[in-house]
């Protein structure tokens, strides 16, 4: 079973609510029914596949929804003409907001996909080892959609279930607690790791593995503070030397170098159109970030403290990596600036038109290798959930938070950034404090900027470090210039003819990590959904 380039056939038996009056008796003798589908091998392959699906939904991590996510960060900000981005960047969330509407439906899409599998796996009659194989990745899947929902709505304590609903009361469910969820999400991640396979044929890249299970558990440890546990979980994958950093950070970005040795689980996409085949299998990311004069729409950009943190990264000029650059790789590999003389959609950024107040563009899964991004708005870049620069970083992060020991954290601190041509950090500059701070407001959003699951909001989020930096950030005046962008002096503010803009003022006038941190349940479930607080 080939996961990149491929049809992926939804074949998901939904769920039938019968009246007590049988308007239609004859049954379509075309439909697949419940009872026929779930036989073979492939029955169960397709299912899968329906399950690994929900990763290319447009609000997970398959398109223009899914960027909005990022809007809540420190280093996005959302276009002006994208309402429901500027109430993720303001703070001003509704239960109505399309982003927290849709990825909690997708994702309860996911599970439901999953239960399906699970329970008519357990009686196939198909070898073990096949059953074993299915379960392991289809409980990572749901393990994965179950972290990603705690992670992001009513502070982790949202709906289980574990089966397809027969009955009313097992359809509407009420709230589980946080402990009863995150159980439930390590059971899945658990029983993932000891049943994957640490690696896969090159016709089945993109099914879950040993590792993903691994990182993802390592992930879920960290979130909740558990840096003892997560600490093992992250050695693990270093110790197993199944990956290592690409030569290049853009490998990461780009239609060229996908499943690469530092990719631990990405998600694939196609761009192809096949006859019959679901625009699902693309993903809108691109067209959605890219600019409008390359074919895109802008719905989230670079913010300004962002774009100054990228080009003050600090290059090593003995590295020849950096041999006639002025920023660092991965600076260039995340975003264009203005005039900075990079090539972007075919032009140099010195003819590229930036609009009125815009200093950058997002680079990273772009296709700003070509003129434009293509009219059919789909794109084939694969999406990275987690690779080895994030482990390294995390891994630091864990060792600072058990043992302290700078030495060791700031290997892998330097390992990641020596890739990028980027000076090495000094031991000697460093305590277990000052270096846990340069992970939080440098290493981190520079290395991992709008990738994965939201990574930056949900770092900053978890550090509990969202109103110090709003803070910080709606005080700085910058200064806009042909060219240029700085902090604003004394005499620029009182020049009439300085065009001045500031940036996260009201996302810091309105945020309260006790709303804010996490989404609310939808309108929608609550209207529905009669058993969701114990009704």
């Amino acid at each position: 079973m080939k996961m990149k380039k491929i049809l992926m056939i939804i074949s998901v038996v939904s769920l039938s609510l019968y009246s007590c009056t049988d308007f239609l008796t004859e049954e379509n003798p075309n439909t697949i029914t419940d009872q026929a589908f779930w036989k073979t091998e492939n029955d169960f392959t397709k299912g899968l596949m329906a399950t690994y699906n929900t990763l290319e939904s447009s609000y997970v991590l398959g398109g223009s929804g899914s960027t909005a996510g990022h809007a809540s960060d420190d280093i996005t900000i959302p276009s002006p003409w994208n309402s429901d981005n500027i109430q993720l960047s303001d703070y001003t969330v509704t239960t109505v907001n399309s982003f927290v509407v849709n990825e909690w439906q997708q994702l309860y899409t996911g599970i439901f996909r999953a239960n399906q599998v699970l329970e008519k796996i357990a009686n196939a009659d198909l070898s073990e080892s096949f059953k074993t194989e299915i379960e392991a990745e289809t409980r990572f899947l749901r393990g994965l959609y179950y972290f990603w929902l705690a992670s992001n709505y009513n502070n982790g304590e949202v709906i289980i279930h574990t089966s397809v609903p027969k009955t009313m009361e097992e359809y509407y469910k009420p709230i589980s607690s946080r402990k009863e969820v995150y159980t439930l999400i390590f059971d899945d991640l658990e029983f993932a790791q000891a049943n994957l396979p640490k690696t896969w044929s090159n016709d089945n890249l993109g099914r879950a593995t040993w590792g993903a299970a691994t990182a993802i558990k390592g992930q879920v440890y960290l979130y909740e503070k558990m840096y003892a546990e997560a600490k093992l979980e992250f050695k693990k994958i270093i110790d197993s030397k199944l990956y290592r950093l690409t030569p290049d950070i853009s490998w990461n970005f780009d239609l060229e170098h996908e499943y690469n040795s530092e990719s631990i689980f990405e998600v694939n996409f196609s761009d192809a159109v096949k006859p019959g085949e679901s625009s699902n299998n693309a993903t809108t990311r691109a067209v959605a970030c890219a600019p409008q004069e390359a074919g895109g729409n802008r719905a989230i950009e670079p913010a300004y403290n962002f774009i100054q943190l990228c080009k003050s990264d600090p290059i090593d000029p003995a590295n020849p990596i950096n041999a006639g650059q002025q920023y660092s790789q991965r600076a260039l590999a995340t975003i264009c600036f203005k005039g900075d003389g990079q090539v972007f959609y075919k032009r140099p950024t010195e003819a590229f038109p930036f609009i009125v107040n815009q200093e950058g563009h997002i680079k990273k899964f772009q296709n700003w290798k070509w003129p434009a991004e293509p009219n059919t708005s789909r794109s084939g870049i694969n999406e990275k959930v987690v690779r080895l620069a994030d482990v390294f970083l995390m891994y630091a992060e864990t060792i600072l938070k058990t043992s302290g020991e700078v030495s060791e954290a700031i290997e892998y601190v330097n390992m990641v950034r020596e890739r990028s041509g980027v000076l090495k950090l000094n031991i000697a500059d460093y305590d277990a404090d000052a270096l846990m701070t340069h992970l939080m407001r440098i290493e981190r959003p520079l290395e991992l900027a709008y990738e994965g699951h939201m990574i930056r909001w949900q770092d900053i989020k978890r550090w509990g470090i969202v109103t110090e930096l709003l803070q910080e950030l709606s005080q700085i005046n910058y200064r806009l210039l042909p060219n240029e962008l700085r902090e604003a002096t004394a005499a620029d503010l009182l020049d009439p003819g300085a065009v001045i803009r500031k940036q996260f003022v009201e996302a810091f006038e309105n945020y309260n990590p006790a709303d804010d941190d996490f989404f609310p349940i939808p309108n929608q479930e609550i209207i529905t959904n009669a058993g969701i607080f114990g009704k």
